[in-house]
Formats: structure tokens, sequence, C-alpha cells
């Protein structure tokens, strides 16, 4: 039996039958109804653990539905399905503590991609429950130990030794439940494919040179891969347009680090990484976005990824203009450097060239 559930009320049957086929492939047993009345009677029943919702007001309000059910589902996952990107646009412009909405925009036939967001999300959740369970069983052996104090320290060794393993295993987890969730968010921009690898490859080295304490790098590399989580909730029109953004595009574009910062407090194992989501477009100067940090106010992890994303998005191809080589995106970033970034580290980047680790591939194409 799956170990998952999802609810899913649209109020077409078709749309019904293919949202029903793309999540059975997943470990999720699907309940699927039309009516609003009958879904919050299931709610009641069992809570599920992803909700999907059509919106078609005034005969459905998914949003409605979905606010409504934190109720019978705090933890659940809750997707707004509409087929045109001005549908559901409220949502942009929630208070921070409105129940968390993703909004999928997808037409009849092309939603595949939404079995990654959900995929990702059972991960972090199956993830989580088994977080739960670790921490039940270390505090039952805790207080078994504590009762027990003529246990021979053999057993006390073996025991312990069994759930370091655990968490070992649980922390590999975490760790490929993340880096799933990157590649999740690169695959809305097929251009895009591999920044987030190589920004996290560019800031861990820069990290280094810069004496970042050793504890705090695995953290600094999960926050560089996941930097761009936000996107998720940008449009596809903005996020996937072949050209310059005009200003009410740059405007909606610069929403992204708020909407990640949003997406990783409300995800417990993603809480330490918040800093380098929120503030990696923040300016040395104080011109940046989205709290105006200035200087050594930004966090050093916000200001290591900023220099490991800018070099990527200038040393890489996209649709509208040609990777830079080498000695050019050397020759910006000092340019910028005590203006837009942190000038010492930029110094570091350019004389340790960490820049040239994905040299050869960029300059073959890869």
């Amino acid at each position: 039996m799956p170990r998952f559930r999802a609810l899913v009320l649209h109020p077409d049957r078709a749309a019904i039958g293919e949202l029903t086929e793309l999540l059975a492939h997943l470990d999720l047993a699907v309940e699927a109804t039309g009516s609003a009345t009958d879904a919050a009677r299931r709610l009641r029943q069992h809570a599920p653990h992803a909700i999907l919702a059509g919106h078609d007001p005034p005969g459905l309000d998914g949003i409605g539905f979905l606010d409504a059910s934190v109720a019978a589902a705090p933890d659940a996952l809750r997707v707004l399905l509409v087929e045109a990107p001005g549908v559901g646009a409220e949502l942009e412009h929630r208070a921070p503590t409105a129940p968390a909405i993703v909004r999928f925009i997808a037409r009849a036939g092309q939603r595949s991609h939404l079995t990654a967001l959900i995929g990702e999300a059972i991960k972090l959740l199956g993830l989580v429950e088994e977080q739960r369970s670790l921490v039940a069983r270390l505090a039952g052996e805790h207080e078994r130990l504590k009762r027990r104090g003529t246990l021979l320290d053999v057993v006390v060794k073996e025991r312990t030794k069994e759930l370091e393993d655990s968490y070992l295993r649980l922390k590999e987890a975490h760790r490929q439940a993340l880096f799933g969730l990157a590649e999740a968010i690169e695959a809305k921009d097929p251009y895009t494919k591999g920044h987030c690898g190589r920004v996290a490859a560019y800031a861990l080295v820069l990290a280094k040179e810069a004496g970042y304490p050793a504890e705090g790098l695995e953290t600094l590399e999960f926050g560089a891969f996941l930097h761009d989580i936000g996107k998720i909730g940008i449009r596809d029109a903005v996020l996937l347009k072949p050209g310059p953004l005009d200003d009410v595009e740059w405007s909606h574009m610069r929403e992204h680090p708020v909407k990640g910062y949003e997406i990783a407090r409300r995800i417990e194992i993603l809480h330490p990484i918040m800093a380098a989501v929120r503030n990696h477009h923040e300016r040395w100067d104080g011109t940046g976005y989205p709290d105006r940090m200035k200087g050594d106010a930004i966090p050093l992890a916000a200001r290591i990824v900023a220099i490991a994303d800018a070099y990527d998005a200038m040393s890489t191809d996209r649709p509208y203009k040609a990777g830079l080589p080498l000695a050019e995106c050397e020759r910006l970033l000092r340019k910028c450097a005590g203006t837009m970034y942190d000038p010492e580290l930029i110094e570091l980047f350019v004389t340790r060239r960490i820049g040239a680790i994905y040299e050869d591939e960029l300059a073959a194409g890869e």
C-alpha cells in the first residue's frame, strides 16, 4: 500500500483522470472528486499529504478550499492548478502568515512536470517522518538507559552505533532529497541546466579559500544548490522569456528570494540555508534586494553565493547572450567589487582562479 495520500479537487473529469494517472506513478494513494463538499468530507476523514485543487471561481474557489484545508491537514503540500498565468495571481500578494500554496500553471495535457514537484515534496515528507521516528527512538533509548543504570557497556555501545548509523543514513537521504529539489527547480528552465551544481561548486571552493568554518561548509553547499528555490513561484512567461525582461517582469523576478525564503522557513531541514536563499541578491553598497543590506551586514554565506551565482551567469550561454571567457568575467567581477560584491571575496575568487573549475566544460559546450 502507498505510504502517502493525495486529494484532488477539480471540476473537469478529464483533468481528474489525467492527474490521477500522473500521481499514481508516485508513492501516493489518490482520491479525486469534482465536489468541494465531498472533498471537505474526505479531508475530515483522512488528512492527505498533498492537496491539489483547480481554481475556476465562482463555481470552484480553489484558493479558499486550500486555505480551509489547513485545519484538517496542516502539514500538507497545497497546489493550486490553473490553466492561464492570470488565474490565481492573487497568491503572489498574500501575507507571509497565509498558508503556503504553490500555483502550478499548465493546460490540459501539459501537467507532467507536476510529478517532479509532488515527487520531491513526498520525499521530504518521508524524510520528516523518518526524522520524527528517529528522534522518538533516541528519546526512548535515553529514558531506558536512565532507568537501567546497570546496563552493560557493550550493549550501550552497540545501540549507540546503530543509532549513529541510522542518523548518517537519514542525513544522506536529506542530502539527496535537497539535491533532487534543486533538479526540480532547473527542470522549469532548461537553459539553466547544471547552474545549481556549478554555483555550489564555486561557492564551496571560495568559502574554503576564505576560511569559512568547516562545520558550516555542508550547509553552505545546500544553500548554494537551492539559492533559486523561489523561482518555483515565478511565472513561466517571465522565467522562460528568451530575451531581456522589462521593468514589470524584473519586479516579478526579484520576488524569488522572498518566495524562496517563505518555502525554506516552512520546511525545518531548510532553515539553516535561509540566509543564502533570501539575501544572495543584496549588494555590497546597500542597493540590492530584498532587504537592502550593506557590507558586512550581509550574511557571509549570501555574499559567497552571490559571487558564485554572478560568475556562472556571466560564463554560460543563455538564449539572449553568449557566455563570456574567464578573463572577461574576472574583469567584470573586479569592476563590481566594492559596489555589488564583497571586494575581499572577489579578490580571492579572481587570484585563486576559482572560475576555472568548469572552464574546459563550458568551452566545450557541455
